[in-house]
């Protein structure tokens, strides 16, 4: 089959940074010791992804050919070195990633050093050398090596981004880096990598898992100029690799060298106020500080250190077109309660690209330190911190124009962190391993910064009036002020509305790895490991804070309700306030270990055999990897009958069970054949398993799926047994070709084959017949693995090392995308008036399918010493990236209001399923094709003990308003068709309306934003200077 399939391929074209605390308490400490005892009985547990690379190659006579017996090769800073074979032949392992000279002596022959070799993780360097017989001991001969443009010893698609790519670049972000390599599409802020779903990468920092299960997101993000690389395989990756279905992410963060060197970077675009106009741009109050140290401990002449830390602070976070507008003759219509005529407290008043009270700060630590115990034993500590801050309701326009009149504060912080220590031990010259423990935390908080985690007093007036916050409006004790109607009823918040929710979350991670690799023979290599993530995660939401007291106080706060016990109390006031929570009591004081109640503690743990063949025509990766996936959700034992508390109307929770672990055995079949310096064949097969995002399995906790189980008010809609979820299944198949045209030029063409399998998707949970319902009857809503689809295409990469100042890379994909659910939620459609009908599964363009997808990198640079005084040091990079836009469905406009409004009924068909009804087979239409051009112009000034550059960075360099998506009744990003249809005709006839409308609406996209969360268009021209100071 696998053979079968390749033919098919071949043939188908701040201050919050010192007050960083780490507590672990007693449970925590309970934790380690359980990793640690599992790591002992796992034998070779776990896979670290090996951050080491290797290095090989031959030492000959440049004359005769002839190998050189003995000679030594060594790392030129490190203790790191070999003596070849008896055919000449070297091997050095355990190599950290970085840029090395490398030198080669033998007696009697002049000695080499090579320049300029880079080393990277997980992957061989090889580096040859050519020696001159010399009768005279003399300088060693010096070289500038140029680094290999075609990858040799790769068996698979390994896309590389280094510090030296990424310093002159005028983007920022790791997702925006990534986005630029063929194979991966980035859309509404996703990354889909060769036609997967949103969420199949999985990340890792200098080997520490740096992905959060609950999101399937990057945990900890990396500074740009602490990156030393980023490897990202899109294709098939061999057995030490696995949690993923479509792409492996692993950064590796720079160290400190010999000496002591540093920076300080700092780009601005604030030179106008928000909404003004600046060489054809708007700011963001976008400021950026990045400063940077490395070199030697001082108190350890063998250890090396780096640190990294950057502070950014934007005063409008959200690059948007937005059109200036004011409206100051409107007046309350009185539909909310209030008197027909009020004034409103203000003008209604947007300027132009600006959003107010919409700022961010972010503070962010990286850090490592190496230490080098003996020649076999080496340490390296990686240590990351990350903190943000910014308010809620204003991020979007949506939000921002409901809240225009808004004093309410409602703030959102999230930290993370990530520790990770690696002992490397080298047991001989062919035998060493890796042993690996490390932490990673995320905590989020929603909460209103006047009261702080007091929630109980986000809503009542007594403690508003007590902190000198006006009261005046107050419908009630625990009730605001009534909102504010305009024109057919437009709603928007009062001025003193009171927050009515608070929510926190955290995951912490403590994990364990042990990898061993052994060079059998000069050939054959061999490694054995695996890995073990055990994580810990609480949630507490209380949605309705005004219910939660009304409930327990009474409206005017004069009764006293009591319960039963403490399970009545907590059933009760779950419900009524809307809370939901693992790891949390009802109030979300303390802290719940056990239980259905209690905190989710997944583990995920994996184990792989690989066999690596290294010869000058062949490289053979075959390998064998086990997953294990142990999600420990709570769950009814049965679901057609579940044991329940009728009383209560919930769920027995004694009664529950726990879902059992899924587990999995992968092939991994990996080869290249390097036919010539020039030309190098791979071919790759694989299978993989990845987790459904847990937020998605977990939910809320028992409240979000109690209800809809229950028998009692059982519902086949929805997601609530999302406990069904199994890990997600993908087969992949490649086969491409590297090819050297000139010293300077290479292309390589990869043809990729995916079928995707066990998809997620909300769907119905059927009886397997034995118990009382036949088999095949719907039983209930929850996340079944139904969906499949198939993804095939093609991938160009043109490279051009830097020839006469210009270097250049050309990514291009053609490729299909197609299955029966672009995501887990492409279920939500109306399919049929019938209440049993099954969600029919077939096949079409999925959502993120484009067609046609690219990238131009262009740095056009005058070096130290070229060009004369003026020339010397100036640069111009310039990333142009296009595509051919995606798959959208056009449906018909609705034959009447429904449930819409008179604001939102231009998108309600996108918005509301049972008012969607397509015009044509779905996704054929495409949006249409999209540019942009971002440049970097730099000058750099070279002195004695450092540098200084000066820069400038054009986002959006042509101000393109580049139509990202459509309305889907017309097909256009201008017009949503609701005001040409006769139903319109009352509304437009209501003063005010129309101008309103064209306003917000057609002029701003505000119901679109709100229905969809995404944007139709792309964000303006944004211009930043800075300045760089590097010092040595």
């Amino acid at each position: 089959m696998v053979a079968n399939r390749f033919i098919a391929l071949a043939s188908s074209i701040p201050t919050e940074l010192f007050n960083v605390r780490l507590q672990i308490n007693e449970r925590d400490f309970v934790m380690v010791k359980n990793v640690l005892l599992r790591l002992t009985i796992f034998l070779l547990p776990v896979l670290i992804l090996a951050q080491e690379g290797k290095m090989r190659g031959i030492v000959v006579d440049v004359d005769t050919g002839e190998p050189l017996v003995g000679a030594n090769v060594t790392l030129q800073g490190t203790n790191m070195g070999a003596a070849t074979d008896l055919e000449g032949s070297y091997i050095i392992l355990a190599v950290p990633p970085g840029v090395y000279s490398v030198r080669s002596d033998f007696i009697g022959y002049q000695s080499e050093v090579d320049a300029n070799i880079r080393v990277s993780s997980n992957l061989t360097t090889t580096q040859d050398f050519r020696l001159k017989q010399t009768a005279i001991e003399g300088e060693a001969v010096f070289i500038i090596a140029e680094r290999p443009i075609v990858q040799r010893n790769t068996t698979n698609t390994v896309r590389m981004t280094t510090q030296e790519d990424v310093q002159n670049m005028p983007i920022r972000g790791m997702q925006n880096i990534l986005a630029l390599n063929a194979g991966t599409v980035q859309q509404d802020g996703g990354l889909h990598v060769r036609g997967g779903r949103v969420g199949e990468i999985a990340y890792f920092i200098d080997g520490a898992t740096a992905t959060n299960p609950l999101y399937n997101s990057e945990n900890v993000s990396i500074i740009q100029e602490a990156i030393e690389e980023i490897q990202m395989q899109t294709g098939g990756f061999t057995a030490e690799y696995g949690g993923a279905n479509s792409g492996i992410v692993t950064s590796t963060v720079r160290t400190g060298g010999p000496e002591f060197r540093g920076s300080l970077d700092i780009r601005t675009d604030d030179f106008a106020k928000g909404g003004d106009e600046f060489l054809g741009s708007t700011s963001q109050g976008y400021n950026n500080i990045v400063a940077t140290i490395g070199g030697p401990l001082p108190f350890a002449p063998k250890g090396r250190f780096f640190v990294a830390v950057q502070s950014n602070y934007l005063r409008n976070r959200s690059r948007l077109f937005l059109e200036p507008f004011s409206f100051s003759e409107f007046y309350d219509d009185g539909l909310e309660g209030r008197t027909v005529g009020d004034t409103l407290p203000d003008p209604i008043a947007f300027e132009r690209n600006f959003l107010p009270n919409n700022d961010r700060k972010n503070l962010d630590l990286n850090g490592t330190m190496t230490y080098d115990v003996s020649d076999a034993i080496k340490l390296r500590l990686t240590g990351m911190y990350s903190s943000l801050r910014a308010p809620n309701g204003y991020n979007n326009f949506y939000s921002a124009l409901l809240n225009t009149f808004s004093n309410t504060e409602d703030i959102s912080t999230t930290k993370t962190s990530l520790l990770g220590l690696r002992i490397t031990h080298l047991l001989s010259s062919t035998t060493f391993y890796n042993l690996s423990l490390n932490y990673s935390g995320r905590n989020y908080k929603n909460f209103d910064p006047r009261f702080g985690d007091d929630w109980l007093e986000y809503t009542d007036r007594n403690e508003w009036g007590a902190a000198g916050l006006d009261t005046s409006d107050w419908q009630g004790l625990y009730r605001g002020p009534v909102e504010y109607s305009i024109i057919r009823n437009f709603r928007m918040t009062p001025e003193w509305q009171p927050k009515n929710s608070y929510s926190k979350n955290s995951q912490t991670s403590f994990g364990g790895a042990l990898n061993v690799t052994s060079q059998i023979t000069k050939n054959i290599e061999l490694k054995l490991g695996g890995r073990i993530d055990m994580w810990t995660m609480r949630n507490y939401r209380v949605g309705n804070i005004r219910n939660y007291l009304t409930f327990l106080n009474g409206a005017d706060g004069s009764a006293d309700r009591t319960f039963e016990n403490d399970y009545v109390r907590s059933v009760e006031l779950g419900n009524q306030g809307y809370v939901d929570r693992y790891g949390w009591d009802v109030d979300g004081l303390k802290e719940v270990d056990s239980g259905p109640n209690g905190a989710r503690t997944p583990t995920i743990s994996s184990a792989y055999a690989q066999s690596k063949l290294e010869y000058r025509d062949l490289i053979l990766n075959l390998g064998l990897r086990f997953e294990s996936y142990d999600l420990k959700v709570p769950r009814p034992a049965s679901l057609e009958d579940p044991a329940r508390d009728l009383v209560n109307a919930w769920i027995d929770e004694d009664a529950m069970i726990e879902t059992d672990a899924y587990t999995y055995l992968m092939p991994r079949l990996n080869f290249a054949f390097p036919v010539t310096d020039k030309t190098v064949f791979y071919a790759q097969y694989g299978e993989y398993t990845q987790l459904h995002n847990l937020s998605g399995i977990y939910k809320g906790g028992l409240r979000s799926w109690v209800k809809p189980m229950l028998p009692e008010s059982r519902r086949i809609t929805g997601s609530a047994a999302s406990f069904m979820a199994k890990p997600e299944r993908t087969s992949q198949y490649e086969l491409g070709l590297r090819q050297k045209i000139t010293d300077s030029f290479a292309f390589t063409a990869t043809l990729f084959y995916k079928d995707l399998l066990d998809q997620v998707r909300g769907g119905q949970i059927l009886a397997d017949g034995t118990g009382e319902f036949a088999e095949g009857t719907m039983i209930v809503g929850g996340l079944v693995n139904d969906d499949i689809g198939t993804t095939k295409g093609i991938e160009l990469t043109l490279k051009l090392r830097r020839t006469n100042r210009l270097s250049a890379q050309v990514n291009y994909t053609l490729s299909s995308s197609r299955g029966t659910g672009s995501d887990s939620r492409s279920t939500r459609i109306a399919i049929s008036d019938v209440s049993f009908a099954k969600y029919p599964l077939f096949i079409s363009n999925m959502d993120h399918n484009q067609p046609h997808r690219g990238s131009v990198l262009l740095d056009y640079r005058f070096g130290k010493g070229d060009g004369g005084a003026i020339l010397q040091g100036f640069g111009i990079n310039t990333v142009m990236t296009f595509n051919s836009g995606h798959s959208f469905t056009r449906v018909s406009e609705p034959g009447n209001l429904g449930q819409a409004t008179p604001w939102n009924i231009g998108v309600r068909a996108t918005q509301d399923p049972r008012q969607r009804f397509p015009a044509e087979v779905l996704n054929t239409s495409l949006t249409p094709w999209v540019f942009n051009v971002d440049m970097a112009v730099d000058k750099r000034l070279y002195f004695d003990r450092y540098n200084v550059r000066f820069f400038v960075n054009v986002l959006n360099l042509l101000n393109a308003k580049n139509i990202l998506n459509v309305y889907q009744t017309t097909g256009t990003d201008d017009d949503d068709g609701w005001l040409k249809s006769p139903l319109a005709g009352n509304f437009i006839a209501t003063p005010g309306y129309l101008d309103f409308y064209q306003a917000v609406n057609l002029d701003n996209r505000w119901h679109y934003l709100g229905a969809t969360g995404h944007d139709l268009w792309s964000q303006p021209r944004s211009i930043r200077f800075g300045m760089t100071l590097e010092f040595k």
